[in-house]
């Protein structure tokens, strides 16, 4: 079924840093032009010791080979790497939940490349190097400036999290304490009373919140600071 001797498939790994879109995947397939192609890529260990993977579900071409994985990538838990093989059959089977995850996390790698990378723009009225200012909070101007005349550009800047609308829910996991911190963090989340609360952790594993990205991030944020034990579903990617 799958066929491994083309290597113009290969050049959907150039999705990792040359794409200008939130959501690239499924690609357009270089060997047979439909909009069928996708990848993959999971870290073996501590280091960056990894596979790769890249197929295209329409022709059915592919190549698999062992690589250095970007430090910013993060593995899919769904996936299971007792499972995986050189053929992508096993991937093939979970594409809709692949691309949806690499999505996330190109988007979440790109914003972290806009924030944190110097401003290399030069001025084409004056020549001088010009400053790059994003907005305060998740959503604003995103302006590119010249300090000497003015001369620049304004746009739109919205955080990759604001856009991702998927219903992610919190599980509450089997062992947490029901010390101060850790009743006062489920409250909050769960927004039930202190009875209720202390059930839940009780009788963990149990659903206590279900919302949006960036609610689940905010609710992340309480449960981390009680020390709370706890999983999110689907993947969440945003840390």
């Amino acid at each position: 079924m799958w066929h491994d001797e083309n290597n113009e498939i290969m050049k959907l790994y150039k999705i990792l840093e040359e794409h200008d879109s939130y959501c690239p995947l499924p690609a357009v397939c270089p060997v047979c032009g439909s909009k069928s192609g996708h990848l993959y890529m999971q870290r073996y260990d501590g280091d960056h010791r990894g596979g790769s993977w890249v197929w295209c579900s329409n022709c059915h071409s592919y190549s698999h080979a062992s690589c250095k994985v970007p430090e910013w990538w993060r593995n899919l838990s769904t996936i299971s790497i007792l499972k995986l093989e050189h053929s992508p059959d096993y991937l093939e089977a979970q594409t809709e939940q692949i691309d949806s995850f690499v999505n996330k996390l190109l988007a979440i790698h790109d914003d972290r490349l806009l924030k944190q990378k110097p401003c290399d723009w030069v001025c084409e009225k004056c020549g001088t190097l010009m400053i790059k200012k994003l907005p305060e909070d998740r959503a604003g101007t995103y302006s590119i400036t010249c300090p000497n005349c003015g001369w620049g550009a304004v746009t739109t800047y919205t955080d990759p999290i604001c856009m991702d609308k998927t219903r992610y829910s919190i599980i509450l996991l089997e062992g947490n304490e029901t010390s101060v911190e850790v009743v006062r963090a489920v409250n909050q989340v769960s927004h039930q009373n202190l009875v209720k609360t202390k059930e839940l952790i009780v009788k963990a594993p149990q659903v206590i919140f279900e919302g949006n990205a960036l609610e689940t991030y905010g609710m992340k944020e309480i449960l981390d600071a009680g020390f709370v034990d706890y999983r999110i579903e689907p993947d969440f990617p945003y840390v």
